[in-house]
């Protein structure tokens, strides 16, 4: 018996299975690493787009939506301008006779957009259609119709105080503006950009196309 014992032949033992290598979490890291990366190759190029597009637009240039014909035919209604924003941005500057700005109005709680006409010490007053300032007839070449500037009353006169212009819509017998405001100046501080390009494109519109209009 203790031969028969001794001759048999003992079967191995089974092997344990190998463990997997614990490379889960790494290759997750590096899978994640390698999709953020191509992520950024492929994509990048539009958050450089956004971020220099976001400063242009808020620090330098605004773009404004013509809603209403007080400025017709040189922003013709529906039509979108840019303007220029960063000297009022940084400080109050005292803009020149001529521009078309942007502002915010006080008395109308509202963002509108006129031209400059009247200046800090200037007096405006009206004759025969005409705008006088300081006495002196102005010419306005920009304006659609010659002759049919009037004011609310005659003989109405504005003079500018310190800090402030006079503002009017290049449509003069329907632009509600400085001649009909109750308070008709306003302050350089409410200003915020001035006028560049208008891009107009609406049907209908007196012009279509983009013209610089400052």
């Amino acid at each position: 018996m203790s031969e028969e014992k001794n001759g048999r032949q003992e079967l191995p033992e089974k092997a344990e299975k190998p463990e997997k290598p614990q490379k889960a979490e790494k290759e997750t890291n590096e899978r994640g690493k390698m999709t953020f990366g191509r992520f950024l190759r492929n994509y990048g190029y539009l958050f450089i787009t956004v971020i220099v597009m976001l400063v242009l637009f808020r620090g330098i240039f605004l773009l404004g939506f013509v809603t209403s014909g007080s400025m017709e035919t040189t922003l013709p209604t529906h039509s979108v301008f840019l303007s220029w924003h960063l000297s009022y941005a940084t400080g109050d500057p005292v803009p020149e006779r001529g521009d078309i700005v942007l502002f915010n109005s006080d008395e109308l709680g509202q963002t509108l957009v006129k031209r400059v006409v009247g200046l800090p010490g200037e007096t405006v007053t009206f004759l025969n259609g005409q705008v006088l300032v300081n006495g002196t007839a102005l010419e306005e070449t920009y304006l659609p119709v010659q002759g049919i500037t009037y004011p609310r009353n005659e003989g109405d006169s504005f003079t500018v105080p310190d800090g402030c212009v006079f503002l009017l819509g290049d449509h003069r017998d329907d632009s509600l503006d400085s001649r009909f405001w109750q308070d008709p100046f306003v302050p350089v501080s409410n200003i915020r950009a001035r006028a560049l390009v208008d891009i107009s494109l609406w049907p209908g519109n007196t012009w279509l196309g983009v013209r610089r209009v400052g």
